[in-house]
């Protein structure tokens, strides 16, 4: 008992570990390590070259299969030229016995010119090959030359040629001279199948040796992820007072964000405020003036004189802040009363405008050519009201005396900047209107501003700022090319979903 009890080298110490000499676990792990990757090392060196091996007899194996199918194919069409030029000859030139011996004459062209480009091993073959095309010139001039012969009615003389028994001897050796192809690279063909069975398995070998060179690493691995696990609880420990940590963060910043939420909340409720004062109040004082206008106009035209040209003008001015007034609360209802998103068929919105548009497109015999457009979540009142002033005013900015030609397109594309990997749509408008100068096209989707006079085209020049307001209410964007006397195109990138932060902001 006392021995058992002892302190000799060696024995246990008292935390029940066995004392760390020189190969100490932590050696013995490097040692282990080291062995391990020095024979995947090797392993990896022997497998490659393996491999690499491997695909070149496999290459070669390829090749000489090409080379055999080249050679057959050539003396395949060489048989059908003559049989067709027998044919033709038998029935003292039939054209209809000439179109397989033209066919097979291509034939025989494209298979040799396959021929010179494939390379045999074997330096006899080549020397064969190069025999073999000697031999096909000369069996097609023979050929060519009976056909000449028929074409000039100079039937007899053809007889004769075919009686020399020259084509027959030149097909003999032909014949001969295949077989003798064929044998060499069948047998070459059968050396370097050997060889690729070799070299699968020298790779089955390398993958055994890789198995086993990965069970070693699996055992290794056990013992170092025990030792890792005890160093893991202690990190857990410490994430979780992290974690506590973290929660309280984000619960303020919560906060903060609630905060601002509500002072969104009350901007929002001011504006729609203030959208009811201009619809209401501030329309109020106009339908007044024109009222009385019209009072004065009915029951003192006569008295006024001059003075009903001032009357008119104060009424055309009252109907152009009506107006302003109506744009200024559709700018602003495209986010104050906005609808939530939902699928949305641009198509059916497209037919809807097409209809409300449909007397102005009789009056200037407008052409309009639309593709059918695709689904895509969206508010559905917007998307009516985007098309409607895109539409409107290809249908409006065109040059006296020309008729509006619209042309609507729908494509899908993908989006590097989108990590998603949503679907995006853009849908072109094309028209043949006035155009404008590309320094402008910033300047079109400010709101009121205008390019042209009022008596030239009408409108308050808001549409455009409605449009883009529009699309990147939905997370998308709108682009425009244009030409002076040409043309304008726009482009409207859509995306196809709306993403969960784009609804809750809108």
């Amino acid at each position: 008992m006392n021995r058992s009890l002892g302190g000799s080298p060696g024995s246990r110490t008292t935390h029940g570990s066995w004392s760390r000499g020189p190969y100490g676990t932590p050696t013995l792990y490097r040692i282990n390590f080291g062995v391990l990757v020095v024979l995947l090392l090797i392993n990896g060196a022997y497998s490659y070259q393996a491999n690499r091996e491997l695909i070149r007899n496999e290459s070669r194996v390829q090749n000489t299969q090409n080379v055999l199918a080249a050679i057959k194919d050539t003396f395949s069409a060489l048989q059908d030229a003559e049989t067709g030029q027998r044919g033709y000859v038998i029935t003292g030139g039939d054209p209809e016995y000439l179109e397989p011996y033209d066919s097979a004459l291509q034939e025989i062209r494209s298979r040799r010119e396959e021929l010179r480009t494939l390379d045999s091993e074997l330096d006899d073959q080549r020397a064969s090959i190069e025999e073999f095309g000697d031999l096909i010139d000369q069996k097609m001039e023979e050929l060519a030359e009976i056909v000449e012969l028929v074409d000039q009615n100079h039937d007899d003389a053809a007889v004769r040629l075919i009686e020399t028994d020259r084509g027959n001897r030149l097909m003999a050796r032909i014949r001969d001279l295949v077989g003798t192809m064929e044998t060499r690279e069948y047998a070459l063909m059968a050396e370097q199948r050997q060889q690729s069975r070799r070299s699968r398995e020298q790779v089955r070998r390398s993958i055994h040796i890789a198995t086993l060179a990965g069970l070693l690493f699996l055992t290794a691995a056990y013992y170092l992820v025990q030792r890792t696990i005890r160093t893991e609880r202690e990190n857990v420990e410490k994430l979780v007072v992290t974690n506590e940590e973290l929660e309280a963060m984000i619960d303020e910043r919560t906060m903060v964000l609630e905060r601002y939420s509500k002072e969104l909340q009350r901007s929002n409720r001011e504006l729609q405020d203030f959208a009811f004062v201009a619809s209401h109040d501030l329309q109020e004082p106009l339908r007044k003036i024109r009222a009385f206008g019209d009072r004065l106009k009915t029951k003192y035209s006569e008295q006024l004189g001059d003075g009903a040209d001032y009357v008119n003008r104060m009424q055309a001015a009252a109907e152009r802040m009506s107006r302003l007034i109506n744009d200024l609360l559709a700018f602003s209802r495209v986010t104050t009363r906005a609808q939530p998103f939902e699928d949305t068929s641009l198509q059916e919105a497209l037919e809807e405008v097409l209809e409300d548009l449909g007397q102005r497109i009789e009056e200037t015999g407008a052409r309009i050519r639309a593709a059918t457009l695709p689904r895509i979540e969206a508010d559905p009142t917007q998307m009516r009201q985007l098309l409607q002033n895109l539409i409107g005013n290809a249908l409006k900015f065109v040059a006296p005396g020309t008729t509006p030609e619209v042309e609507i397109t729908s494509t899908m594309t993908k989006r590097d900047d989108d990590t998603s990997g949503r679907d995006w749509y853009t849908i072109a408008i094309k028209d043949n209107g006035i155009g404008l100068d590309e320094q402008f096209v910033e300047k079109i989707f400010i709101p009121f501003q205008r390019l042209h006079s009022r008596d030239s085209y009408s409108g308050t020049g808001i549409g455009l700022a409605v449009c883009r307001r529009v699309v990147e209410r939905h997370g998308g964007n709108i682009e425009v090319s244009s030409q002076p006397g040409v043309g304008t195109t726009f482009l409207v990138h859509l995306p196809s979903t709306q993403h969960p932060v784009s609804l809750e902001v809108n």
